[in-house]
């Protein structure tokens, strides 16, 4: 299975591979790398119809998850925020002697805009978007390296229920951060980390959801008159090989098939986002938090950027 695909599936079917991107939009590149490792898994590129058979209210849908506002829809605010950083730290590494040339914050646009797959395949299409620059610090010296993150063993750190997560303490990367989220950048840590196993915790909760495991048993009865056995589309998703082509497999064809014929996908997106909602209700500390230090980041960074 393209490799790219299998990244954008949430960890409900028996791999649980996580994207290296999709922690924030808004974070800077090393904080990307720290903490993507435990969130809501994957990035997709736009989301392309099945073949032969369209269904243009899924992205619009998926857009509407409570959750896809708040972690994945690319906005201008988004790019003031990591553009002011990049500049930032730009600036603070040419007072040290170095050259950084970071990779251009692209603006959003209808081409940025993605969705992650929680529900396995929603097209017989690979997304083959182009990997993004390397940065320059990758050729770099160890000095080089200790002025942009600062000293190894000096580190902030922020704990959810699952997991740790530790971010550069000093450096002009975290300088750049703390223009922007002065004293509290230890408290937008710990916000990303619940927002992330908020959304993980919300689409485990779908699994329990009368109308969802109705959709499943509709799809896993059509997949079967396909010759296709298997519970869910996650979990098939998650059993097919690795070099898996999707445009010409028979089981994929039969997955997104029996998708479009029942309507999984509507009813999946639909209850998703009511559990997501349910999620957010009931956490809504959570969620103050996050506005505050977005409004703040985005007015400092306003500033920054003229």
């Amino acid at each position: 299975m393209d490799p790219a695909v299998r990244r954008r599936i949430h960890p409900t079917g028996r791999r649980s591979t996580l994207v290296t991107r999709k922690i924030a939009v808004i974070a800077t590149a090393v904080a990307v790398v720290a903490c993507a490792a435990w969130v809501f898994v994957g990035r997709s590129g736009p989301s392309a119809p099945a073949a032969g058979r369209s269904q243009p209210d899924i992205a619009r849908l998926s857009a509407a998850l409570p959750f896809y506002a708040l972690l994945h829809a690319p906005s201008e605010r988004q790019w003031r925020i990591a553009e002011a950083e990049r500049r930032l730290a730009i600036t603070c590494m040419a007072a040290h002697g170095f050259r950084y040339t970071p990779a251009a914050v692209p603006r959003p646009s209808a081409a940025t805009a993605d969705h992650p797959l929680p529900f396995g395949l929603e097209s017989l299409t690979a997304d083959t978007a182009a990997p993004a620059p390397a940065a320059s610090e990758r050729q770099e010296s160890k000095a080089f390296l200790a002025a942009l993150y600062g000293p190894a063993d000096r580190r902030i750190s922020a704990k959810g229920k699952s997991i740790k997560v530790s971010w550069p303490a000093e450096g002009c990367q975290a300088e750049a951060e703390k223009r922007l989220l002065g004293s509290e950048r230890p408290r937008w840590l710990q916000v990303r980390i619940e927002l992330g196993e908020g959304e993980q915790q919300a689409r485990e909760n779908l699994d329990k959801d009368p109308s969802f495991r109705t959709a499943n048993a509709r799809w896993a009865r059509c997949a079967l008159a396909a010759g296709v056995e298997s519970d869910d589309p996650v979990h098939l998703l998650n059993s097919l090989p690795r070099d898996t082509d999707f445009a010409t497999s028979p089981v994929a064809k039969a997955d997104v098939r029996c998708k479009s014929d029942t309507g999984y996908l509507r009813t999946a997106y639909t209850r998703l986002a009511v559990v997501q909602q349910a999620w957010i209700d009931a956490h809504p500390a959570v969620l103050t938090s996050w506005r505050s230090l977005m409004q703040r980041q985005d007015g400092l960074a306003r500033g920054v950027l003229g």
